[in-house]
């Protein structure tokens, strides 16, 4: 079965009742443990090791697809427009870049560790808030009408950091990458073949602490913790 038919034919006590009965035996501190264990709730027929590797890959076009658009850019771009908005922090795997640090949430916790966190992108207006926290995925499955849950998983998590609660306003914000290979033409020597391009296949924003947003994925995580 599809990830897509199967989240929708699953209600939320359903979904919760599976992960009471597969709780992890090993659970690790981190956002993206945490993500990749609701992804197994639903997902084992769909997505691979492979899927991961080539997600990560994906980062550094995505990255740059994202500078190439005038609502989706860095800071050079934030600054010159006046917008008021700063990128606060970049956790995507990026060429000639040094891998980010991580905020820990204390009130999470997994045994006797804080939840470790590093959100892909995270954008502050001026004086901080409010704030725009962005997950981004590789896929190349058909992607249902909200996204997966994984995603807001990752993305509740992210919305418990200590900027986050100091913010007045938190939107997370869900965006599926994809691939496709633009068209060849010309014939003979002057032949020119299609390139590999990424591309945006889907974006979601929600707020992370509507009610029935927080007290699902609340409860997931205590599930995953064993609380």
């Amino acid at each position: 079965m599809a990830s897509g038919s199967f989240i929708k034919a699953l209600s939320g006590p359903q979904f919760l009742q599976k992960a009471i009965t597969m709780q992890p035996k090993a659970q690790e501190p981190t956002a993206s443990a945490f993500s990749q264990w609701i992804y197994s709730l639903y997902g084992h027929a769909e997505g691979s090791e492979q899927d991961i590797a080539d997600g990560k890959e994906a980062e550094q076009e995505i990255w740059e697809r994202r500078k190439a658009a005038a609502s989706c850019n860095g800071n050079g771009f934030l600054r010159r427009a006046g917008l008021g908005w700063s990128l606060t922090h970049n956790g995507l795997h990026l060429r000639d870049k040094g891998m980010a640090g991580h905020f820990v949430i204390p009130h999470l916790r997994v045994g006797s560790e804080a939840l470790r966190a590093s959100p892909d992108l995270i954008y502050s207006s001026r004086g901080g808030s409010e704030l725009l926290i962005v997950e981004t995925k590789f896929s190349r499955q058909p992607i249902p009408r909200n996204l997966w849950p994984n995603v807001w998983a990752q993305l509740w998590c992210y919305s418990q950091i200590q900027a986050a609660a100091e913010a007045k306003n938190v939107t997370a914000v869900g965006e599926i990458w994809g691939e496709a290979w633009s068209k060849g033409y010309g014939r003979g020597h002057s032949r020119v073949e299609g390139k590999k391009v990424i591309f945006l296949r889907a974006l979601v924003r929600r707020d992370p602490r509507a009610l029935a947003y927080d007290r699902f994925f609340r409860r997931l995580f205590e599930i995953y913790a064993g609380h």
